[in-house]
């Protein structure tokens, strides 16, 4: 009986092992598809300089990028009149991409890729203080958002006055 007991305490527990290994899998999918939500709503309110004439906007995406899948769901999303194209970030994306979206990214990589009328959002802490223009930065559960006009104007693209209200952080 005893066996039978250790036996029924060791299943219950790879039981329960497994289900959290689910339960961190699925926030981590939700985190992802909140990242892709709030690239979307950002690019929403941001003017690129030569992306009218084209109809289609750019989203180029970093092979490290981890939510690289969260944001192919941004495909054929309509953004005023254009719509978007997902595509993996070329070796030099400055002048083919609109919006090139980093991940996790050290300064030289942001300074190396930076261009005029491209917006470059990664994640962390420090993404706009290294260069970047919008850095998603997760505080527990929530994700939230900051921005560098410093780098927007230096890549020519206008950010909205309403997404600069939304910022956690507006660096100038």
């Amino acid at each position: 009986m005893g066996g039978l007991s250790f036996l029924l305490r060791c299943a219950a527990t790879v039981a329960l092992f497994m289900a959290n290994e689910g339960i961190a899998e699925a926030q981590m999918r939700d985190a992802d598809a909140l990242r892709a939500a709030l690239v979307f709503n950002i690019i929403r309110f941001v003017d690129f300089p030569d992306a009218g004439s084209s109809g289609t906007l750019i989203l180029c995406v970093v092979r490290e990028a981890t939510n690289g899948a969260a944001l192919a769901s941004l495909r054929g999303q309509r953004v005023g009149s254009q719509i978007i194209t997902v595509r993996a970030a070329p070796e030099s994306p400055a002048g083919s991409c609109n919006v090139l979206y980093m991940g996790a990214a050290n300064a030289a990589d942001i300074t190396r890729t930076q261009g005029p009328g491209m917006l470059l959002i990664g994640e962390g802490a420090n993404f706009i203080g290294s260069g970047g223009t919008v850095g998603l930065v997760q505080t527990g559960r929530q994700i939230r958002f900051e921005i560098n006009m410093r780098a927007a104007r230096r890549a020519n693209v206008v950010i909205s006055s309403q997404l600069l209200r939304l910022a956690s952080r507006v660096q100038q």
